[in-house]
């Protein structure tokens, strides 16, 4: 109902002047019929309430237009149908009270079958938003003129089923459109929801994407460096002839190839995580070789740096999705050595309880000018003005796998001291 609610407000707030100015208009049947009886005041009295409310009611509506959060429309819609069905009760059972003649009577009553069958259809129409006060006044209406057809039955010309048939069918019918009305409001209101969050995970996908490639692209800058320094030592060593030393740098180049490979592949694994096309299915594997698989290929890059990359052994066996947790370690390594511009890094793993904490730090400069303590993607965004730390590809990417993969990420970082990235993960 929200996308429809200025139109909802307008026609709500329309109704309530149009059927108030037909009471006040009506009060010309009390000054001509009822003078003399004394139900005159009661009747006036009620016809000029609904009136007024409604008019003012109508009015304010209009102008103030209350947002679809706010209870103001409800509560002056439901008080008008309130006093409104109220008033149509008096002055329904007062009228045959001012005949004297049976068909007098059944007259009053024909009429009164006519107008309460036209009223409760126009306002179940025109109010069809609010079902439960059409349910109110067709309820209403409906068991006044069954009363009066059987009170004034002995009284009347003849029997009042026709018009009783007439009444409740009219009654039940603008029950029926509210309540359909309010079922396709709440089925439109649905499927609009489904269809924003829908369009919002497109966009963050698109932008995830963008990212992505903008990202991929830095960071395969680094194995190709690596691929050309070796070529470039390849190229002196033949021209040098020392023939012992080019089997071991052409192993090198291979693994740096390998890792440029795994890189790619591991680009398009992570475009696959992220729209939930590949399942994450954690298995049993060993952590010392996920430690010395993402280490690999790195080393001379690391050295080309001024940089001791060292990595710890460890036995112990985690259960994980080897694919993101080494994705993760392989950038948690690639960033250390290029934003640290620290001396030493250091990969390995300890024991956390019941989990296996995969530690990748450095004794750089740290990631700012104070301490830093992320844990979630959330608190990116409180860093730096309200801009994420980005580097390499990017700790929102690395925490986006960690969740997706169902593991705990936490980076600490102090000033001078360097910055320490805590992967942990089940024990198997």
């Amino acid at each position: 109902m929200r996308d429809s609610w200025a139109g909802i407000r307008v026609q709500a707030a329309l109704t309530l002047i149009g059927f108030s100015l037909a009471w006040i208009v009506s009060t010309a049947t009390d000054l001509m019929y009822m003078q003399d009886s004394p139900y005159f005041l009661p009747t006036l009295s009620a016809r000029l309430l609904s009136g007024s409310v409604g008019l003012l009611g109508g009015a304010w509506v209009l102008m103030a237009r209350p947002g679809y959060d706010s209870r103001a429309l409800p509560l002056i819609v439901y008080g008008w149908i309130l006093i409104s069905t109220l008033t149509a009760v008096i002055v329904a059972s007062v009228f045959p009270t001012a005949e004297a003649t049976p068909d007098g009577v059944a007259d009053v009553l024909v009429f009164t079958s006519s107008w309460m069958s036209l009223h409760v259809l126009a306002i179940g129409v025109a109010l069809a938003a609010f079902p439960w006060g059409i349910a109110f006044m067709s309820m209403a209406y409906m068991i006044t003129y069954l009363i009066l057809a059987v009170v004034w039955n002995d009284q009347s010309e003849h029997p009042m089923i026709a018009q009783s048939v007439v009444v409740v069918a009219c009654c039940f019918f603008a029950w029926l459109m509210a309540i359909t009305f309010s079922m396709r409001a709440r089925r439109r209101f649905y499927i609009t929801r489904l269809y924003e969050q829908a369009k919002i995970a497109a966009e963050k996908a698109q932008e995830f994407s963008s990212f992505l490639l903008a990202a991929t692209g830095h960071d395969i800058r680094q194995p190709i460096y690596a691929l050309d320094l070796n070529a470039s030592m390849l190229e002196e060593l033949v021209d040098a002839e020392q023939w012992d030393k080019v089997k071991p740098l052409v192993q090198r180049q291979k693994l740096v190839a390998s890792n440029v490979a795994s890189m790619l592949s591991s680009v398009l694994e992570l475009s696959y995580l992220d729209n939930a096309k590949r399942p994450v299915t954690p298995t049993p594997c060993d952590a010392g070789r996920l430690l010395r698989d993402s280490v690999s290929g790195l080393k001379d890059v690391a050295l080309s740096r001024g940089m001791a990359l060292h990595c710890e052994p460890c036995s112990a066996r985690i259960q994980v999705d080897s694919g993101v947790a080494g994705h993760i370690l392989s950038n948690l390594i690639s960033n250390a050595i290029t934003h640290s511009k620290g001396s030493r890094l250091l990969v390995g793993a300890r024991r956390a309880g019941q989990f296996i904490d995969l530690v990748v730090a450095d004794n750089g400069a740290g990631m700012g000018d104070r301490d830093l303590f992320l844990e979630s993607r959330s608190a990116l965004a409180r860093i730096n003005g309200g801009q994420p730390l980005r580097s390499g590809m990017g700790m929102e990417i690395m925490f986006r796998l960690a969740e997706r993969g169902d593991l705990a990420l936490r980076i600490t970082s102090r000033p001078g001291h360097g910055v320490m990235a805590c992967l942990r993960c089940p024990r198997v």
